[in-house]
């Protein structure tokens, strides 16, 4: 048996998995809240000794993976040493900053280059706006001059080996990287996108080959008990290291990658038109190993909006007990999903705007129909309100990729921890969803993409599946239809 360590730095918890990379199977996980990123190192390393310590017997990971969210990062001082906290995708700091670039630039030219939206998370707008604020004072910005940027993955990989690096799926969220064709990954930043905020590819971290790894220092980690050398790669962008890991790699594959953010990536063939794109909201990426051309749909909330709505029905402590009752799978679930009219109810699950579909930025979280008394029945109207959007996310989806997908493979602890959730897809979904069993399945892609570009592995296997669970009943596709309609027109409808 042999094992690799995987990390992955989420919005909410950062966490780290060992991994059996032959079956494959997580060992052992552990898990804390993102920490700032003067603390995250120390983090790291705390976590590694746990898990360690809790899977005695087993090789020591011969491989380290890194994955993070994306459009996340600080700057850094030429000790490598983090400048002040995270700038956060979302943050919603840079709107006017990425206004400008797009009206300077061109929004369609913009995404034509780089695949991406011009919008206020994106770092290239982010740096523009870091240079702004500095300006003001007179004062040279913590970026701008000696500094540089470190994503938040990149940030661990820094730490343990010194290298500034990053994967390409990283770099192709921050607006200031080219796509490239499919299997010509570029290795570096665009300088002309990078002038345009001040700054120059010396700026920015080198973009590791697919498949390079950079190695171990002493440090945190050896001390911990890797030996020095162990490859260390940054695996990449959270959610397409999920998918990766669920075995959606070829063109049809669609994976739906919940977090407190939520993910709808299909493989494509080659690349479409960017126009129909770019106005659905979507982003076109490369998948992991670079060889693929996919779509990107994106949700900003979706455990998020889970957590905002329980915020408003429940004290603090009282919450995990709440989400718990209504996760179960039953009756009462299914008379609310079929209940039309007046007793219909559901939750617009929109935090931080929506992004896609139909593109609005004030899109709020908001009830649809009168709040039930009841407070299971209140918290599954938000999930359901998530099912729907990822739902319409899917379709749109599918006709921009020209086909619908044969299946969905679901990854992330709300859909693996949650059987209500998980059912609601099965429900809602013209195609049949597997949930992928590992809660932690971006941490364990991250330790099996190490693998893989470690050689341990000729290639990375894929993790276990299970149908989502099944409703008490059968229900009507033509009433998800109707549902997911009427969801449509209150999500889009005037306020």
């Amino acid at each position: 048996m042999g094992t690799a360590l995987g990390v992955d730095v989420g919005t909410t918890h950062i966490k780290v998995a060992v991994v059996d990379v032959a079956v494959p199977r997580t060992l052992a996980v552990a898990s804390a809240p993102t920490p700032a990123p003067a603390d995250l190192l120390r983090v790291v390393a705390d976590l590694t000794r746990q898990v360690l310590d809790a899977s005695p017997g087993t090789p020591v990971p011969a491989a380290v993976g890194v994955a993070s969210m994306a459009e996340t990062g600080v700057p850094v001082g030429p000790d490598d040493e983090p400048r002040g906290d995270w700038l956060r995708w979302d943050g919603h700091r840079a709107g006017r900053q990425s206004d400008e670039l797009a009206a300077r630039l061109g929004r369609a030219e913009l995404f034509a280059t780089t695949g991406v939206r011009a919008s206020a998370k994106v770092p290239l707008a982010t740096w523009a706006w870091l240079r702004d604020e500095h300006a003001r004072t007179g004062a040279g910005g913590p970026l701008h001059g000696d500094g540089r940027w470190a994503g938040a993955a990149d940030l661990v990989v820094l730490g343990l080996t010194g290298r500034l690096v990053t994967d390409h799926t990283l770099a192709g969220r921050t607006m200031a990287y080219r796509l490239g064709v499919p299997g010509e990954v570029p290795t570096g930043f665009d300088a002309e996108l990078l002038a345009e905020v001040g700054l120059a590819p010396r700026h920015l971290p080198r973009v590791l080959r697919p498949g390079e790894t950079v190695p171990l220092r002493t440090g945190p980690l050896t001390d911990a008990g890797l030996p020095a050398g162990t490859p260390v790669t940054v695996a990449g962008h959270d959610h397409a290291v999920g998918a990766f890991a669920a075995g959606v790699r070829s063109a049809g594959d669609v994976a739906n990658s919940v977090g407190t953010s939520e993910v709808v990536c299909t493989v494509l063939a080659h690349d479409p038109e960017p126009g129909p794109v770019a106005a659905a909201g979507m982003s076109l990426v490369r998948t992991v190993r670079g060889d693929r051309p996919a779509l990107v749909a994106g949700s900003s909330s979706a455990g998020g909006a889970v957590a905002a709505w329980l915020a408003s029905l429940a004290p603090d402590d009282e919450r995990a007990h709440l989400l718990e009752r209504a996760s179960v799978v039953d009756d009462a679930l299914v008379a609310q999903l079929t209940a039309d009219g007046p007793a219909a109810f559901v939750v617009l699950p929109y935090v931080h705007g929506r992004q896609t579909p139909a593109p609005d930025a004030t899109a709020t979280l908001r009830a649809v129909g009168r709040v039930p008394d009841d407070p299971v029945a209140a918290v599954r109207g938000v999930l359901l309100g998530a099912v729907l959007h990822a739902r319409w996310m899917l379709d749109a989806q599918a006709a921009l990729a020209g086909a619908p997908p044969a299946r969905v493979l679901a990854l992330g602890r709300p859909v693996a921890a949650n059987p209500a959730w998980a059912a609601l897809k099965r429900w809602c979904t013209p195609v049949p969803v597997h949930v992928v069993a590992d809660e932690e399945a971006v941490a364990a892609g991250a330790a099996l993409l190490a693998a893989e570009r470690a050689a341990l592995v000729a290639s990375a296997p894929v993790l276990a599946a299970h149908p989502a669970p099944e409703s008490p009943t059968n229900l009507d596709p033509a009433l998800v239809a109707h549902r997911l309609a009427d969801f449509v027109v209150a999500a889009t409808a005037p306020r």
